[in-house]
């Protein structure tokens, strides 16, 4: 009599093990459970929860952002495989994402993806800025020469000038003071004293003044002064002789060469000099800027409100310009481009050359925003607050102008203010500012244009308006205020065909073409230098992050990426020929990537790069279960789980690793798309051919018909198995089933019973016993025939702990 058999701590498939040979626990089918608890776990029945909204269209991406009031889940999906990443910023938290396959490699956020109808993403934004094609025209306005009417010095050697007209200088300027030559006059010596009179002097008692002798026989010298009027002072020089004559006073002398001013008023200005007070004088002298014309070009690069930058343009023609002389530039785009159509530039900052010893360089002189229209206005206890069509990119405490406006209740012109203040700001498109007035209820503006401030108009402190009646800018910026070389030569778009987008380290943004790999510049996802791409010898199928290595997967050998700068960023090629059948299938398991090859699961941890399916599948069998090129994959619960489409017939596995053992678990819910919510721990997909978004695993839902058949079992002598008891989780038990006694030579009951497990028995490999079970009790099997081989499976919606069976009900006792 051969020994009871008693089955607990269930196993998946080994189809690369012969039935026979299988482990005592181990299946020849295992579908739709769960394993991990050593029973057999029904997995929940998928519950729709939502639609892609694309008809029959197969969705072969799907993704989801939230809801930034409620959390609740909104579905963006694509038709085609596109790899995103997620990067927001960091201020607003806009859920900003990147993404390829879908065209030329873009960007969204959720305002963007989910304005409009579905199916989304309704909205994005070509990643990368376009070349500005525009050539700026500079010229310089030379500098006119200035009257000074009056010139004075006080005690703490600060010189004022007061000019006859508006002498158009900046604070910063350098200038020479000219036409100022020594103060004539006549003196008297007598008695060790020399008294001088000059008219209009300006000398103060206690002024060093250096005398010149110009006739007589008095020494020249430096002298402390005391002043006797306006006319006259006199010194002590120690000289008996008593001379009269002529002489010059040299120590007033106001001419300067390169002295920085600072700007007092339009026709008023400052700088240091060292020398003796003087109160006025009203002799005529000139200002005029100092130093020698320096070659200057102008250039703009494109620029977007998430202060993404390209390339700059072509640069102006060369103007020989001093420094302070002013120069207007025109020319300049009022618009973002043309092409490609899909762009988010709104604005361009300009530079201009600085010389310096080792060469020019570009600095920045300023932001231009294009004007930007007014949606809705509202106000409030004199609070004005106005919503844009686009960014508006103020910040408290900016100036700007609002023409135009034409509220769809209030009169035309309410919301008009020529030099605004920002007070507040709500939004990236929303903002406040103090404009009396009566209140008003938010509405609709059909014609409110917003002008930008962006520097003072010459020799006024008036705000120039671009846009405002004139898209010219004058630039009479002072040199040492401009700090910002321009830093975007590389900054190329990505290329049109990029693929396979992932994050690498340091902000690095890594996507490919055929053999190449691409890199972006560190935290700037838009700019991706030619030069930092580099070729491989097999073609990229695509790229996963682990532990701070890329793994580039190819048609031919893998790779390894490793480095945080693009610019030295090391590429080594892995020498095992595992090559990925399929983009879709790499998924990142935390252990390592795991993606599908010639011979099974390939996975790449820190051990190496091995079959993570060796336990499992041969290369044989591998091809008899699956198409690895078809499969998909996503990370759910510590597990794998993939689809596959195997002669026109759709299929899927899970895959779960445990201390260094395979389970290999066949899945009856194939899918065209998955997403994994990493917040919530749920897993959605969709099926090809439909619009349906599926819930995997939820544990509200019924379960879903499970099956699980065992190895091929050898008894020692031929034996007549004629008892078995299935112990499982029986629920709904009614008062049929409890009033009834069971009878073992009965036929087959049919019990009002929801919960059930069916009992099938294989003898000779040969399907001997079907039976349907509601309850663990001990039931019969078949007898007449004696064998050595025997198989069973269970079948049904049920946890299954436990499978016994023996020769009698009695034998049963001793499991």
């Amino acid at each position: 009599m051969a020994d009871p058999l008693k089955i607990t701590g269930f196993l998946g498939t080994i189809p690369k093990v012969s039935p026979e040979l299988l482990p005592a626990t181990g299946a020849q089918i295992a579908t739709n459970c769960k394993l991990y608890s050593g029973d057999l776990v029904p997995y929940p029945t998928p519950v729709a929860v939502d639609s892609t909204e694309r008809g029959a269209t197969t969705t072969k991406t799907l993704y989801a952002v939230r809801d930034p009031s409620t959390g609740a889940l909104r579905w963006l999906s694509w038709t085609t495989d596109v790899d995103i990443v997620s990067l927001p910023d960091a201020v607003s938290d806009d859920q900003r994402f990147y993404y390829t396959g879908d065209g030329a490699p873009k960007v969204s956020n959720y305002t963007l993806a989910t304005t409009g109808a579905e199916p989304f993403p309704a909205g994005y934004y070509d990643l990368g800025l376009p070349l500005p094609a525009t050539v700026v025209t500079a010229t310089k306005s030379a500098y006119a020469e200035k009257t000074i009417s009056s010139i004075a010095r006080n005690s703490s050697n600060i010189v004022t000038v007061t000019t006859t007209t508006n002498h158009n200088l900046r604070t910063g300027s350098v200038v020479n003071i000219t036409g100022y030559g020594e103060l004539a006059g006549t003196y008297v010596q007598a008695s060790n004293f020399i008294t001088i009179t000059i008219t209009a002097h300006g000398l103060t008692t206690g002024d060093i003044v250096d005398v010149n002798i110009t006739s007589g026989a008095v020494a020249s010298g430096s002298y402390a002064i005391t002043v006797t009027d306006a006319n006259t002072f006199f010194a002590y020089t120690g000289d008996t002789n008593v001379e009269t004559g002529s002489c010059t006073i040299r120590g007033v002398d106001l001419n300067a060469t390169g002295v920085t001013i600072t700007r007092t008023g339009d026709t008023t200005f400052t700088y240091s000099s060292t020398g003796p007070t003087i109160t006025s004088t009203t002799a005529t002298g000139r200002v005029n800027l100092s130093g020698e014309p320096d070659l200057r070009t102008y250039v703009y690069t494109w620029l977007t409100p998430w202060d993404e930058e390209s390339i700059a343009s072509e640069p102006s023609a060369a103007a020989y310009v001093i420094e302070g002389e002013e120069v207007t530039v025109t020319n300049l785009p009022t618009a973002k481009p043309a092409a490609p159509t899909n762009n988010f530039v709104r604005g361009i900052n300009l530079y201009r050359t600085v010389s310096a010893t080792t060469g020019s360089e570009y600095f920045k002189l300023t932001t231009l925003w294009f004007p930007v229209r007014v949606v809705t206005v509202s106000r409030a206890s004199n609070v004005s607050t106005v919503t844009t069509a686009f960014p508006h990119n103020l910040y408290v405490g900016a100036k700007f102008r609002i023409t135009g406006s034409v509220p769809a209740t209030a009169p035309a012109g309410t919301f008009n203010i020529s030099t605004g203040t920002v007070t507040a700001i709500t939004s990236d498109y929303t903002f406040s500012f103090a404009q009396t007035g009566t209140s008003y209820a938010s509405q609709a503006d059909s014609a409110a244009n917003l002008f930008y401030d962006v520097s003072q108009l010459p020799g006024t402190s008036t705000p120039q308006y671009w846009g405002d009646g004139s898209y010219t800018f004058t630039d009479n910026f002072d040199v040492s205020l401009l700090l910002t070389p321009i830093l975007t030569d590389d900054y190329d778009a990505p290329p049109a065909g990029l693929q396979g987008l992932k994050l690498f380290s340091n902000g690095v943004l890594v996507g490919f073409v055929g053999k190449t790999i691409y890199f972006s510049e560190p935290d700037k996802p838009y700019a991706w230098p030619i030069k930092y791409s580099r070729t491989i010898e097999h073609n990229v199928v695509g790229l996963e992050l682990l532990s701070g290595r890329m793994l580039v997967m190819t048609d031919g050998f893998p790779y390894i990426l490793d480095g945080s700068d693009p610019a030295i960023i090391s590429i080594n090629r892995m020498d095992v020929l595992y090559p990925c059948l399929n983009a879709r299938s790499i998924v990142n398991m935390g252990y390592g990537v795991v993606y599908s090859t010639h011979d099974g699961m390939a996975v790449f941890s820190s051990g190496g790069l091995t079959l993570a399916t060796k336990q499992v599948h041969s290369q044989d069998t591998w091809y008899t279960s699956v198409d690895p090129a078809s499969v998909r994959g996503v990370f759910y619960g510590d597990a794998y789980f993939g689809s596959y489409t195997k002669n026109a017939v759709g299929g899927g596995f899970i895959l779960q690793l445990e201390d260094q053992k395979s389970f290999f678990v066949d899945a009856s819910y194939p899918f065209s798309s998955a997403w994994y919510d990493s917040l919530a721990g749920r897993l959605y997909y969709t099926q090809a051919g439909s619009s349906t978004i599926y819930e995997w695993d939820s544990l509200l839902q019924p379960a879903s018909t499970m099956e699980w058949k065992s190895k091929v079992f050898k008894t020692a002598d031929y034996t007549n198995y004629g008892a078995a008891r299935v112990i499982a989780d029986y629920s709904n038990l009614t008062s049929i089933w409890d009033s009834t006694t069971t009878v073992w030579n009965s036929t087959t009951q049919l019990w009002n019973n929801a919960d059930q497990i069916t009992f099938k028995l294989w003898v000779d490999k040969s399907l001997l016993f079907t039976t349907t079970l509601n309850d663990n009790s001990i039931f019969r099997l078949p007898t007449g025939y004696r064998s050595d081989t025997f198989e069973l499976s269970v079948s049904g919606n049920v946890r299954v702990r436990a499978i016994h069976m023996g020769a009698t009900p009695v034998s049963l006792m001793r499991v």
